[in-house]
């Protein structure tokens, strides 16, 4: 989107000079010419996919063709935040002319328009909810993000069934799953590739700061530049391992543990502190419970770890100690001074401490309770002698502590690892 700053006027909180989003887009935020059922915008952050689908969206609504539209992101917190509500959203975009403005109804989480437009919304992880209901257009968010990408999208489909030529818009910063490839392929799908620098006018200068931090690195090509990444053999984690370790945990696991790589500092430059919950059930099946990594000063984040040891009723903290020694345990201690703390340190190197962990999610016997894409950004582009991942650390201190593994070197693995 161009730089839109000076391009209205105020006066007394109205908008008396409001362009025309076809005045002001780029031509790749435009709904693309041609006979198209899905429009699929893979693009960087930062490049405005919301903006375009919202406007997309706005016009076939107002335009009296579409009246019935389904809007599905990874959660209906997040379909409610970003597509509704947030800065590019549906209900942000539209003026507060009684043609145009849509009321929404959040608890029946709806939106509807003065004339008879209605938009539902729905959390992709309960997907089958799209079973039943009826729509002539859709807009899919994030969908990368998906823990069940094809399935949420073929329900879809099925529910596809008003009008005379349903269309359906997907926006994602990509991931290498097969799904996205397979929808690349299909004739009835138009794919739109942009960047985030085409929208530079438009960003911060903090989040322009963060993409200095990502020059030359696989995530820059991803979430940047849009690029879908395949596997490299120097990688330990393949996309198709982690899309495989999706599996809910049993209602009750009383082995549970948190895993922390912390980070001394709190300045703009510094790590996050990685914060990893995990558990193992009865039959030795470990699942990630919760990521809860920030970038905090130490006694913020010694907090949340405190607040975590609580609610998940972790057994004890296994905190990395090759920077700040006995201090982050005192630090914790302070807040609680009945925590457990296992002290860990780093003597062998990161690729010989992760490989017995590698293995056993190859084996099946490590899953996620859910998506946890920021950790699963670094597990799949980690590769060896390359800047210390927080989270991927601290679940590797995690897991290594629920499977026994010690000595860093895998000669000291419990025999539970190679029953399997």
């Amino acid at each position: 989107m161009k730089n839109t700053k000076n391009n209205m006027i105020y006066m007394n909180n109205q908008t008396l000079d409001r362009p025309k989003w076809e005045q002001i887009a780029r031509p790749n935020q435009l709904a693309p010419p041609g006979n198209w059922n899905v429009w699929m915008i893979l693009a960087g952050r930062g490049f405005g996919k919301t903006r375009s689908a919202a406007e997309a969206i706005k016009k076939w609504i107002l335009s009296g063709n579409y009246k019935r539209i389904a809007l599905v992101a990874n959660t209906i917190q997040e379909a409610r935040q970003v597509m509704v509500e947030g800065e590019s959203g549906l209900l942000t975009i539209s003026s507060d002319s009684e043609d145009e403005k849509p009321e929404f109804l959040s608890s029946r989480r709806l939106l509807i328009w003065p004339n008879g437009a209605i938009a539902t919304l729905y959390g992709a992880e309960h997907y089958e909810h799209l079973r039943g209901p009826q729509f002539d257009a859709a807009w899919i968010d994030e969908f990368a993000k998906f823990q069940y990408p094809r399935e949420t999208f073929e329900q879809l489909s099925f529910a596809l069934r008003l009008g005379t030529n349903p269309k359906v818009i997907l926006t994602t910063t990509p991931r290498p799953i097969q799904f996205i490839k397979d929808l690349m392929k299909r004739e009835d799908v138009v794919t739109v590739r942009g960047t985030s620098l085409e929208n530079i006018d438009n960003l911060s200068p903090t989040f322009l700061k963060q993409l200095e931090y990502l020059k030359g690195t696989r995530l820059e090509a991803q979430e940047i530049y849009a690029e879908i990444l395949e596997n490299q053999q120097n990688t330990l984690w393949s996309w198709e391992d982690i899309e495989a370790c999706y599996k809910n945990p049993p209602h009750f696991l009383d082995n549970v543990v948190i895993g922390v790589d912390p980070a001394i500092t709190s300045n703009d430059s510094s790590d996050e502190t990685g914060i990893i919950v995990a558990g193992m059930d009865a039959i030795g099946k470990a699942y990630v419970l919760d990521d809860l990594s920030i970038s905090a000063a130490p006694n913020i984040w010694a907090e949340r770890v405190v607040e975590a040891y609580h609610k998940y009723g972790a057994r004890v903290v296994v905190v990395e100690r090759n920077a700040g020694g006995e201090l982050l345990d005192n630090l914790i201690k302070s807040i609680d001074f009945d925590i457990k703390i296992k002290p860990v340190y780093a003597h062998k190197s990161k690729l010989t401490r992760a490989e017995p962990i590698v293995l056993l999610y190859q084996k099946k016997m490590i899953f996620h309770a859910r998506q946890f894409h920021k950790l699963e950004m670094q597990m799949a582009t980690y590769e060896p002698k390359s800047k210390s991942p927080d989270r991927l650390d601290a679940m590797v201190w995690a897991m290594s502590e629920l499977f026994h593994i010690s000595g860093n070197n895998g000669s000291n693995v419990s025999p539970l690892v190679w029953q399997i």
